[in-house]
């Protein structure tokens, strides 16, 4: 969905749900469950994931690559 590839985006540098949030201008609870669902997938991955509230997120390399794809589609 566009709020995965917009999440995909800003996760360059690690970043929580709370400022990506800020940046793509959704509810904390909708960029939570986004954050899970590419965690699943593998295209993030949490640095902290014994830290309940502040959960730092960033872009895997199958992250990347995925968004790299996805921009040569013109899609995102």
């Amino acid at each position: 969905g566009r709020i995965r590839r917009e999440l995909l985006k800003h996760l360059e540098e690690p970043k929580t749900a709370v400022m990506l949030s800020k940046l793509v201008n959704k509810h904390r609870e909708s960029v939570s469950r986004a954050l899970i669902a590419l965690e699943a997938r593998g295209f993030v991955t949490c640095l902290n994931p014994k830290d309940a509230m502040h959960r730092f997120y960033q872009i895997t390399p199958k992250g990347k690559k995925t968004l790299e794809q996805l921009a040569k589609l013109k899609i995102g």
